[in-house]
């Protein structure tokens, strides 16, 4: 093969490799107002969980569960395809674990504080999206000292 043949299929793969790059880095991330979402315990109730096995000891964790009205107003990517998430930031009390259930409209999941989960990908064809989730929250009980307000979010990734 001679040394240009192989220059040029190099350059080729540049050239793709940037094209993919270049269309992957066309989404923009977004905050979604979420200011409508309400929770339906203002403190969610929590309770030492038991550790597995025979013996039945006490676990180090804690762990809270809650029901939140979810909803998103999506109004300004209306008539547009988006993939929204809800993120965790990290916590000062450590790792905290989140898992959800839906009535159907955005899906369910579970994540650590620290990341972000896809709730919804799709066309947004009305103003707001909503959706009840029941919520499950485990967290280590020797670093909460007080009440502890998780800070989510939703963002939304739109082309």
């Amino acid at each position: 093969m001679s040394p240009h043949r192989s220059f040029a299929r190099s350059c080729h793969v540049c050239v793709l490799a940037t094209l993919f790059a270049a269309g992957a880095a066309a989404a923009v991330t977004y905050t979604v107002d979420d200011t409508g979402t309400i929770p339906y315990e203002v403190q969610a109730p929590t309770r030492w969980r038991t550790a597995s096995g025979s013996n039945r000891q006490m676990s180090s964790e804690i762990e809270g569960a809650t029901t939140v009205n979810v909803r998103l107003n999506v109004q300004p990517w209306q008539n547009r395809n988006g993939r929204i998430y809800l993120a965790l930031p990290q916590q000062s009390v450590g790792v905290v674990n989140v898992e959800w259930a839906t009535q159907g409209r955005l899906l369910p999941g579970k994540l650590q504080s620290g990341e972000r989960t896809l709730v919804y990908a799709g066309p947004i064809r009305t103003a707001f999206l909503e959706d009840n989730f029941s919520v499950r929250v485990v967290a280590d009980g020797r670093r909460v000292n007080a009440t502890q307000r998780l800070q989510f979010h939703f963002e939304i990734d739109v082309d």
